[in-house]
């Protein structure tokens, strides 16, 4: 998670896992690699089924009632309520419904605010453990990431994000940045090659097994609408992910705490009409909507030839702080856009005198 999540939120610094305090970006080639180590936290990692345990912990501290191993069905709203209906076959009656189910979100699809997503994210991930001694000899006692830009040629990228006992590698492709003529390979015979790639690279033991592999399909765009009529829809549900890097905690927890707030004033208002939740769609998008906006524009990048802009950042240090600060979601796009573009363009004309000077000398 990027680092703004802790200081967004800091009651889950217990949850914390590892810290990372630097990271290392290769190109597609493994030509060109960039090295950036800092003093404080580049970002942190958590183990999701400890951290999504503790979250409904603290939930139902607050007063919320779990109810496990139940599937919502079905969601019809009327005038008076929102009806949910239970797999079992029960029934729930509320006053207002707030969708937090994922990208294939049975509320949004009930509620008619969902569309056919198009745009996405396809990602396979694995996490084995490993001991602290193998921890520390592979990525230091900072826990360096890695991250490979378009691994073995998908429009996407793989990382490796060590963790206290263990180790996250994946690789995620945006098929919204692939010709549609292009055939795609398998993303798991993909994955195997880029396991291999990362034992010859000395970054995973010899003997590393691939096994217990998960899938999952991210959304790349916000809906149009993540409101209705007694309906809210929050994280992956409305479509909130980083279009460039996949993430989606930061979105998720902030739109869940955006909603919050509304629901508690539209409980005072006695009002829970669309006209009266729209507060919630405008909010998030003067909170983190600019930089979704943003960074969506260049989430065609991942379809292109990126070697150069990996080069370009190996060549100037300020322009891959940035990048990978914009990027990773430590800094806000829409408040840096403007030291980013001038950044990029000085970079640009360095790297064409340095490459004229190249020329000449050969």
């Amino acid at each position: 998670m990027p680092t703004r999540v802790q200081k967004r939120f800091p009651y889950i610094e217990p949850f914390i896992d590892s810290i990372s305090y630097g990271s290392i970006t290769y190109s597609s080639s493994l030509r060109y690699r960039l090295t950036l180590i800092r003093e404080h936290p580049l970002m942190v990692t958590v183990l999701r089924k400890t951290f999504d345990h503790k979250l409904v912990q603290l939930a139902c501290h607050a007063g919320a009632t779990f109810q496990e191993k139940r599937t919502v069905i079905d969601v019809s709203v009327r005038p008076t309520g929102v009806l949910v209906m239970l797999k079992d076959g029960e029934t729930i009656e509320t006053e207002v419904v707030v969708g937090c189910d994922g990208m294939r979100s049975v509320v949004a699809e009930k509620t008619n605010l969902c569309k056919k997503l198009e745009s996405l994210c396809i990602s396979l991930v694995q996490e084995q453990p490993l001991t602290p001694k193998q921890l520390d000899t592979l990525y230091t006692k900072k826990r360096l990431v890695h991250l490979f830009i378009k691994a073995q040629g998908i429009a996407g990228y793989g990382w490796v994000f060590p963790k206290k006992h263990c180790v996250n590698i994946g690789i995620g492709e945006f098929q919204s940045a692939l010709p549609r003529t292009k055939q795609k390979a398998p993303l798991k015979a993909t994955y195997e090659i880029f396991v291999n790639m990362l034992k010859q690279q000395h970054l995973l033991p010899e003997d590393f097994p691939i096994e217990n592999l998960k899938g999952a399909t991210l959304p790349i765009f916000p809906l149009e609408n993540t409101y209705g009529d007694r309906v809210i829809l929050c994280g992956d549900a409305a479509g909130f992910i980083n279009p460039i890097t996949g993430e989606g905690i930061y979105y998720a927890m902030s739109s869940g705490q955006i909603a919050a707030r509304i629901i508690a004033d539209a409980f005072h208002a006695h009002d829970f009409s669309k006209h009266y939740l729209a507060r919630y769609q405008k909010e998030w998008k003067k909170d983190f909507g600019n930089d979704l906006k943003l960074l969506g524009m260049f989430n065609n990048q991942w379809g292109r030839d990126t070697e150069r802009i990996v080069r370009m950042m190996t060549e100037d240090k300020k322009f891959a702080k940035l990048i990978i600060g914009v990027s990773g979601g430590q800094i806000s796009f829409s408040k840096y856009r403007g030291p980013i573009f001038l950044r990029f363009l000085y970079t640009l004309f360095k790297d064409v005198v340095l490459r004229r000077k190249r020329n000449k000398a050969s």
